[in-house]
């Protein structure tokens, strides 16, 4: 019997060509599609874009660190634009947007070939009796035509890439505001502290008045217990007032990052005072480019899923190399390496109804879509409208606060006179009017800090807050945003 030797080369080639395949997606999965990495609202109104090319990337989404923390005044642009530099919320989207782009990268490898190798032993039986058997096979899918199931699940997930795109400049936004409000909060009760410590010292030098005209006889020791009480009460006002100064401090400085609670100042940009005055873009607001991304998304998958029931065209080579030698011990004219390349028709017969669910799910995600689309629509209108309407009547109050507090001025002035020059007025009489005047400017610094936070609400549901704060045109962790 003539002996055959088993050269054992056939099996180190296959290794080494298997250990650089499985090799291959490594460096595939370090492609990011750097258009992901730039955000205009102008660019997502439209369905995503073409496909570019995309230079390898090493970049992760690292939250940002937030900078040396300073003593120095902030203002309320700046207050903005450190909190949206590091916020965590905003690095939480980013990287959201970062898997949505790898998603991408998932849908369109169905465009190339699908590569899988295996080894495989067992029995097979036949020609008489039964023998071991042992081989490493290789096998390759090539899509040639699926009526388009890849085109559409690269839709969708460029879809998703956009929504997440979307969240990033919601993230933004809300981000902006809660720091424009806790700003102007802080703004407010520095101003009120302010206001109480000059009504402490008004109405202290009434109860020295009122102890000196006590002392002389001219007066009753009600009175100096009638001014005694409402010292207390403004010393009250005032650590009220400073329990929320401390809160809103901190709040602040949370969202900037910080431990120690920074210094502001007590101006408002010019700019921002006819904010809700601005027409609102609904097509521009975040949430409504969330819901037109969405109902793209359901679109592709509603196609998606239509095309599942349709047949898919693949060429498919394969190569099976024997291990054993007794691959031909019951057919010896088998040959230890098999090569095949097949086309095949693959057709869905029957899924359980998986098919027809997909397609309806998709249908109903579209619904859901369009619902979501008008909802962000609605709720843009609504707040932007109420806001206006707010501010129509505080501008209104402010006016009416400034001429009362000039009156109440005249008022004291004469209350005071005839107190200690006449004593024809009561002490009481001096006393409501020094609180009301001073009540006054608290009820005009509560408007004002009102009509800020109005402002900045507007900017909100008008989509024009990053354009406001200069984070337009900018960088904000490692991804540029545009208008």
């Amino acid at each position: 019997m003539k002996c055959v030797r088993r050269h054992p080369w056939p099996m180190v080639l296959l290794t080494i060509g298997l250990q650089h395949l499985i090799h291959l997606p490594a460096q595939a999965d370090e492609y990011i599609d750097p258009g992901l990495r730039s955000i205009s609202p102008s660019r997502l109104q439209h369905q995503p874009g073409d496909k570019q090319p995309k230079p390898r990337s090493s970049q992760s989404p690292v939250a940002a660190v937030p900078g040396k923390e300073d003593t120095q005044t902030l203002g309320l642009e700046q207050a903005v634009r450190l909190a949206v530099d590091w916020h965590p919320s905003i690095s939480e989207a980013i990287g959201t947007l970062y898997q949505q782009a790898e998603g991408i990268n998932v849908a369109e490898a169905g465009y190339y070939p699908q590569i899988a190798g295996g080894i495989k032993g067992g029995y097979n039986s036949g020609y008489g009796s039964d023998a071991s058997s042992q081989s490493v096979s290789i096998s390759l899918k090539q899509m040639l035509y699926d009526f388009g199931k890849v085109s559409n699940a690269v839709e969708a997930a460029r879809a998703k890439a956009a929504r997440s795109q979307a969240s990033i400049l919601l993230a933004i936004d809300q981000v902006g505001r809660d720091t424009a409000f806790a700003y102007v909060e802080v703004q407010r009760y520095q101003r009120l502290i302010d206001i109480a410590r000059q009504q402490i010292q008004g109405i202290g030098g009434i109860v020295d008045l009122a102890k000196q005209r006590s002392d002389m006889g001219a007066s009753t020791r009600s009175d100096v217990v009638q001014a005694q009480s409402r010292a207390e009460g403004g010393m009250a006002t005032l650590q009220e007032y400073k329990a929320q100064y401390a809160r809103w401090q901190a709040t602040l400085g949370n969202l900037l990052g910080r431990q120690t609670s920074p210094q502001v100042t007590d101006a408002f940009p010019d700019s921002l005072n006819q904010s809700c005055n601005t027409p609102v873009i609904t097509d521009a607001l975040p949430a409504v480019l969330q819901a037109a991304a969405q109902r793209t998304q359901a679109q592709a998958e509603l196609a998606q899923a239509k095309a599942e029931a349709y047949p898919t065209l693949s060429l498919e080579p394969s190569f099976n190399q024997y291990l054993d030698n007794n691959y031909d011990s019951q057919n010896p004219a088998i040959d230890r390496t098999q090569v095949g390349i097949f086309l095949n028709l693959e057709v869905p017969i029957y899924q359980g109804g998986a098919i027809s669910a997909r397609s309806r799910a998709a249908g109903y995600a579209l619904t859901a879509a369009d619902a979501a689309e008008d909802a962000a629509r609605l709720q843009a209108r609504q707040g932007l409208s109420e806001s206006q309407a707010q501010t129509s009547g505080l501008t209104r109050r402010l006016n009416s606060l400034e001429f009362r507090e000039t009156t109440i001025k005249e008022a004291r002035e004469l209350y005071g006179r005839q107190y200690l020059e006449l004593g024809t007025r009561p002490l009481l009489d001096l006393l409501n009017a020094e609180q009301e005047i001073h009540q006054s400017r608290f009820d005009l610094a509560n408007t004002q800090a009102d009509l800020r936070r109005l402002q900045i609400d507007c900017l909100y549901n008008s989509g024009a807050l990053r354009r406001a704060f200069g984070i337009d045109h900018s960088t904000i962790q490692h991804v540029e945003i545009l208008p």
